[in-house]
């Protein structure tokens, strides 16, 4: 396999993670979590189920999905030891690429052997939900630096202290994903159909307490998101570069849009095919602004 090779297989790996993801997320709103009983890796001890229920072939496709995507990322591991040298970034890379497929996979079993899914409600879910969240943007974002890197040639410098700066926006999109994952639960076990009943539900102290967690999510996300359009604008329009011009466009961009789909989504309290398009979003948005980052740190290597 050659660079050129790897990395249209590095963006197939991410577009197949997405849908593994985005699968997963139907596997929660839909509360079938429990549609193979407390067993893992089978389904109800079975490798193929006998069983008429929908919710159990919604969580077996999904078992069935990320089973296939297990061998794909081996085989993504392997093969980019096999092209780069043991220090390139891209290597790296796939290397946790592997590592966080493996975690994600662990996660999921928790989720499933502790019985924290359908109306769960407790803490603990909404702590493993949290780790769920945060795992799964490692996974998307180690293979989008691999994508990036895998037709770099030199070694990446060291970077620089803006660069470092730079660095820390994906924490605020990390922060935003968590509060979302939050609020999605939220809406899935406590949904209401009147938006002033739902505001004044989030501020009362008899509200559970994942209703009272999930305004934390359109708050940061409307002044954070917000914020990183404006720099983003603000960047495009003093850009050094024609190509980090266009790249900065692309992120304010990006970024509006996800803000302006969020406030639909909250004011049509959010139904499901929103409500997985808003976690597309969110994982788009965590790629590009990785890739943003790469793109400057590796001092506008045009990848």
């Amino acid at each position: 396999m050659t660079k050129a090779q790897y990395k249209k297989f590095a963006f197939g790996v991410l577009f197949y993670t997405l849908l593994v993801i985005l699968w997963g997320a139907w596997v929660r709103i839909s509360h079938s979590g429990d549609g193979c009983g407390d067993t893992w890796p089978l389904c109800h001890g079975q490798l193929i189920p006998e069983a008429e229920q929908g919710k159990t072939w919604v969580e077996y496709a999904h078992r069935l999905m990320s089973g296939i995507y297990g061998f794909v990322v081996i085989y993504f591991w392997w093969a980019g030891r096999k092209i780069y040298p043991a220090t390139h970034f891209a290597r790296r890379m796939a290397l946790a690429t592997l590592i966080f497929t493996i975690t994600e996979a662990l996660l999921g079993a928790k989720l499933v052997l502790f019985k924290l899914v359908t109306t769960n409600d407790t803490p603990y879910r909404a702590f493993v939900m949290a780790l769920h969240q945060v795992n799964s943007f490692m996974l998307t974002g180690a293979i989008a630096l691999t994508f990036a890197a895998s037709s770099l040639d030199k070694e990446l410098k060291a970077s620089h202290s803006e660069d470092r700066r730079y660095q820390l926006f994906p924490w605020l999109i990390v922060l935003i994903g968590i509060t979302g994952a939050w609020a999605s639960l939220s809406n899935s076990l406590f949904p209401t159909e009147n938006l002033w009943d739902g505001f004044l539900a989030d501020f009362s102290s008899e509200s559970h307490f994942l209703v009272r967690l999930r305004g934390l999510h359109p708050l940061i996300a409307l002044i954070g998101g917000g914020g990183l359009a404006l720099f983003f604008w603000v960047k495009a329009h003093t850009a050094e570069s024609l190509l980090l011009e266009r790249r900065s466009y692309q992120m304010s961009l990006a970024l509006a849009t996800a803000l302006v789909f969020g406030i639909l989504t909250l004011l049509l309290h959010a139904p499901v095919w929103m409500k997985i398009v808003h976690l597309a979003l969110a994982h788009t948005i965590w790629v590009l602004l990785l890739q943003w980052v790469f793109f400057v740190r590796s001092e506008r290597v045009e990848l």
